[in-house]
């Protein structure tokens, strides 16, 4: 063999080992860099998922709490149509008192009011002559002045008035008789 011929062997054999030698070494490298971003690719999706989890997480609270709220509108809701309908049932006993019973409660609130110069009845009252004959009998001056209530009185004072119909002491005694039914209904 030619002496050229080995050299130009030579320079290919040793081209094809640094080939060989730069290939491998690429490889090498580019295993690396695979690898770190393989590694990066597992933190992020780890990342990712923990995120994700806690955004699941975050939003499945939020639908709970608001479920949560909702059921305490529904329960607070029902409690006060609870208390409403108690009020209805007073104000519907308080109109199905028998006339005795609706004289002596008349009688009793009358001991107990703001004393004053005369008494105001509904038309219906004043023509109660039992309840007119009993309040006679203790010098209660009634008005001849009638007012539309659905049983109780006015008592006037001069130009003040004290409303102890029963509207009005309804009215006024409400928040206590719905703090009463509130206790009877949900002790």
């Amino acid at each position: 063999m030619s002496s050229e011929k080995k050299i130009i062997d030579k320079i290919i054999a040793d081209a094809v080992a640094e080939k060989a030698k730069i290939l491998e070494q690429a490889k090498k490298e580019a295993d690396v860099v695979l690898q770190k971003a393989q590694e990066q690719s597992a933190k992020i999706t780890e990342s990712e998922s923990v995120l994700s989890n806690a955004e699941a997480e975050k939003a499945r609270g939020k639908e709970i709490s608001g479920a949560e709220m909702e059921a305490k509108k529904l329960i607070l809701s029902t409690k006060q149509e609870c208390v409403k309908m108690a009020l209805e049932r007073v104000k519907q006993k308080l109109s199905q008192l028998s006339e005795e019973e609706y004289q002596n409660m008349i009688l009793t609130m009358l001991e107990k009011a703001e004393k004053g110069e005369e008494i105001v009845f509904s038309q219906k009252d004043k023509q109660n002559e039992i309840l007119m004959a009993k309040l006679a009998e203790q010098n209660v001056a009634v008005s001849e002045e009638t007012r539309e209530l659905e049983g109780g009185f006015i008592v006037k004072k001069g130009e003040i008035e004290y409303n102890y119909s029963f509207e009005a002491i309804l009215t006024v005694e409400k928040e206590n008789i719905e703090q009463i039914a509130a206790e009877i209904l949900f002790a």
